[in-house]
């Protein structure tokens, strides 16, 4: 089993990264390998909207977002993480959002290998979780429109404002790890 983590946060060792650090810890410790990718790191291209992933059924644009395909596609889950700012996921998320459009063949059916899960994490300092479930619901859509398979429910570590919080917070730490183990219990299916 293999699971790729996808870290939207600009900040290593910040409140995503922590609860993603936690998911894959869930996840190996089911007996399953696991791959981060940062993707402030990366050297990243939005879609260019040129439809040629259409015709040759992948995308054309040259950067670092072809290695982080080759690994979802070696995968059996994914989980993405993002911090909430200003009322959704960030920049370098959204980079790698768009170029999932990839996944759509030209009749716009999915060239995802099916069952395909994914997990969910956000970050955020509003107290609220439900605050911006209209932005993590849209993340959502769009993996289940390019194939993915329905994943657990989102974690959304709310009331978490200093870059560290996540690490003191118990619950959210639990919670990740079993967003993990129940992302690789249902691999093992």
């Amino acid at each position: 089993m293999k699971l790729v983590a996808l870290v939207g946060s600009p900040r290593k060792g910040g409140n995503t990264d922590t609860l993603l650090q936690k998911v894959a810890e869930g996840f190996s410790s089911q007996g399953g390998e696991t791959q981060t990718f940062y993707l402030n790191d990366l050297n990243l291209r939005g879609c260019q909207a040129c439809y040629a992933c259409k015709k040759t059924g992948q995308c054309v644009v040259k950067d670092d977002t072809a290695e982080i395909f080759k690994a979802i596609n070696a995968a059996d889950a994914v989980v993405i993480g993002s911090p909430i700012y200003f009322g959704r996921f960030t920049a370098q998320l959204a980079l790698v959002m768009d170029r999932l459009f990839a996944y759509l063949k030209p009749d716009f059916s999915s060239s995802l290998a099916p069952g395909k899960k994914y997990g969910l994490v956000f970050a955020q300092n509003q107290p609220d979780p439900k605050l911006y479930a209209g932005c993590i619901d849209g993340v959502a859509q769009v993996l289940g429109r390019v194939g993915f398979a329905a994943g657990a429910k989102p974690l959304v570590g709310s009331g978490l404002g200093a870059a560290d919080a996540a690490l003191q917070n118990e619950q959210y730490l639990q919670a990740a790890a079993a967003l993990g183990k129940e992302l690789a219990a249902a691999n093992k299916e």
